[in-house]
């Protein structure tokens, strides 16, 4: 049996990001605070963009790794970010999570998306008897 091989680095935890990026938004003032709140309770995403330096015909040239980077929020919580974040806060918030990530990871964060998930109704909700 061929064994996969695959050409991506070392991601942290997305736990130990989150709570990472969350210390460096307390520091960050009064204006970070309702963010650094928040921002435990989303859902981290990674997707790495994999380079394959070995195909044939080009020329070796080494590159960081891309990453894609989503993180999902319920509904509440993602509507409070989108009121709270405007572009230039979403841009640095991106440049905060990169800077968070090792550098022994090599990746560099390409597509930043936050984006809101619709909770399940909890029981008696939408209107059916709990399940026993």
């Amino acid at each position: 049996m061929k064994q996969a091989r695959s050409y991506t680095y070392e991601l942290m935890d997305p736990r130990e990001l989150l709570s990472r990026v969350r210390e460096t938004l307390q520091k960050g003032g009064e204006a970070w605070a309702p963010i650094a709140e928040t921002i435990l309770l989303g859902h981290v995403e990674y997707r790495p963009i994999r380079n394959n330096p070995m195909r044939s015909g080009y020329q070796y040239q080494y590159r960081k790794a891309g990453l894609n980077l989503t993180i999902y929020y319920p509904e509440a919580q993602f509507e409070f970010l989108l009121d709270a974040l405007d572009r230039d806060k979403v841009m640095e918030l991106k440049s905060l999570f990169q800077e968070t990530l090792p550098e022994r990871s090599g990746y560099v964060i390409r597509e930043f998306k936050i984006k809101g998930i619709i909770d399940e109704p909890g029981p008696g909700e939408n209107g059916a008897d709990p399940i026993v």
